[in-house]
């Protein structure tokens, strides 16, 4: 495959960063568990489904045709970072809060308990996580098929050259990927983790309550703007751990919200000793 070639070092890296990916939402299921004693399944799994089928199948079509598509509209979003971007956040944000906002609304209507919105959360932003972790240990572990000259022959069976080429493109930002980057990868996932849990209380307050149902509103801005802010790691040289603590930094208020809103929100259900914080 041309001059591709996975170094050793970045296949760990990324078997590694994928594993990790994979792990972390798990580890905090089960903490969670072990913290609320909640019944997990039904409210993760929506979480899981609404991610998948808001932020992957439903968002596909606009996407396409607002950022990929051959035509001039297309081109021209897609040519302006600034503007590629705000459309990516856009759409990230109205559908994925959408999705939130329905999932509570009518999947989860039962579950009135305040503890549903985190379980949710962890449904959502941890099925994000395993599912993007999957794909980096699917590329690490085509690195290194590649690295045992076998990635050609695999990736050339039924392959068209301008397809090929797109692949090794795809693939090539990877090739020499250190153990730090790998570990900045996971970090970012963190971030994200913890933006999805925040944004999860906020919508789940607005469809419980009526005096937060501004909060939906709010969500999809803040998910947008969130998303936007990426743009400035492609318009400035701002280093990849520089662009990825200035997420974080983002998400900090965020969450103090999220907690705000947390506490008061009815939970006339649970004992005073359960309470808990999110953020």
């Amino acid at each position: 495959m041309g001059n591709l070639h996975f170094s050793s070092v970045a296949v760990i890296g990324l078997v590694a960063e994928g594993a990790l990916m994979i792990a972390l939402p798990v580890v905090l299921l089960i903490i969670w568990k072990k913290k609320t004693h909640e019944k997990l399944l039904v409210p993760v799994a929506v979480g899981a489904v609404t991610w998948l089928l808001f932020a992957i199948v439903l968002k596909l079509a606009p996407a396409y045709f607002l950022l990929q598509a051959d035509t001039p509209a297309a081109k021209a979003i897609a040519g302006n970072p600034w503007l590629s971007y705000l459309v990516a956040g856009a759409l990230a944000g109205v559908f994925e809060e959408t999705g939130r906002y329905l999932a509570f609304r009518f999947a989860l209507k039962k579950y009135t308990h305040r503890r549903a919105s985190v379980s949710y959360g962890l449904g959502h932003g941890g099925f994000e996580s395993a599912y993007i972790g999957f794909q980096i240990i699917s590329v690490a572990m085509l690195g290194a098929l590649i690295g045992a000259g076998l990635g050609e022959k695999i990736l050339s069976s039924g392959t068209d050259e301008e397809t090929l080429a797109l692949i090794v493109t795809q693939l090539a930002p990877y090739a020499n990927a250190t153990l730090g980057e790998c570990m900045l990868g996971v970090f970012e996932r963190c971030v994200a983790i913890a933006m999805h849990l925040s944004l999860s209380v906020l919508v789940f307050a607005a469809v419980r309550e009526k005096k937060f149902r501004l909060l939906y509103p709010a969500a999809v801005l803040l998910h947008a703007a969130f998303d936007f802010s990426i743009v400035l790691g492609t318009v400035f040289p701002i280093p990849a751990w520089g662009l990825e603590l200035i997420l974080a930094a983002l998400v900090v208020p965020i969450a103090l919200l999220a907690r705000h809103v947390y506490r008061k929100l009815k939970a006339d259900e649970e004992p005073e000793a359960d309470e808990i914080s999110v953020g």
